[in-house]
């Protein structure tokens, strides 16, 4: 049978939204992992029922995915031959990661009664690139190459946080620019109002020095 393989953000964002434990900020997968500790490809979710850690989401070109015998509900029942029973998803994150290249071995269970089967993987810890360099290249080489895969993303995290830092920075002097160019209609509006204020006072004041003068002169007239 078939399985389709969920990203796991897909199966994350559906346990999120439904009835995931509270634990869920220590979700077993490759994407929550520094280059120092990665996992195996595998997401897992703990039933809060009975306790029991079963695979909700598989991350292609992992070794766990590249194993083939790995499918979606399987139960975790040992790593490195220890019982995972009454582990949080935090204390399994925590001895399912390790160095990349370094292997763990884990023992799943599929199935109920007379359908139960239970197997075994040992699984190379690492990123699906640094699994793909370790075929191509061996393991001291897939470890240089996929270390400068990750300096070489953080650089461009870096780039790309720079450059969104200009376009504020930029978006921001935009909005000075308006902001300077329309006070400095509004300045130039205000002296043109001032201009015509001044005039009309101008005018006003000889009005009534001619209305003086007129009142001065009848004053001033003999009868």
């Amino acid at each position: 049978r078939t399985v389709d393989l969920l990203s796991p953000k897909e199966q994350a964002s559906e346990w999120l939204l439904g009835s995931a434990e509270l634990d869920v900020g220590s979700w077993s997968g490759l994407d929550e992992s520094g280059p120092d500790k990665l996992g195996v490809g595998l997401f897992f979710r703990l039933n809060p029922n009975d306790g029991t850690l079963r695979v909700v989401s598989i991350v292609p070109g992992s070794s766990a995915h590249k194993s083939g015998l790995i499918q979606l509900d399987d139960k975790l029942l040992n790593i490195d031959s220890e019982s995972v029973f009454g582990w949080n998803l935090k204390t399994l994150r925590s001895r399912l990661h390790g160095p990349p290249g370094s292997h763990v071995t884990l023992d799943l269970e599929r199935g109920d009664g007379v359908k139960r089967k239970t197997f075994r993987i040992n699984a190379m810890r690492g990123s699906p690139q640094y699994i793909a360099y370790q075929d191509l290249y061996g393991p001291a080489n897939a470890s240089q190459l996929d270390n400068l895969v990750l300096q070489k993303r953080e650089e461009q995290k870096f780039n790309s946080m720079v450059e969104k830092q200009l376009k504020v920075e930029q978006a921001k002097f935009a909005q000075v620019q308006d902001q300077r160019r329309l006070a400095e209609e509004q300045e130039a509006e205000l002296k043109k109002e001032l201009e015509h204020l001044t005039k009309e006072l101008f005018e006003e004041e000889q009005k009534l020095k001619m209305c003086q003068d007129q009142i001065k002169s009848l004053k001033t007239k003999p009868k």
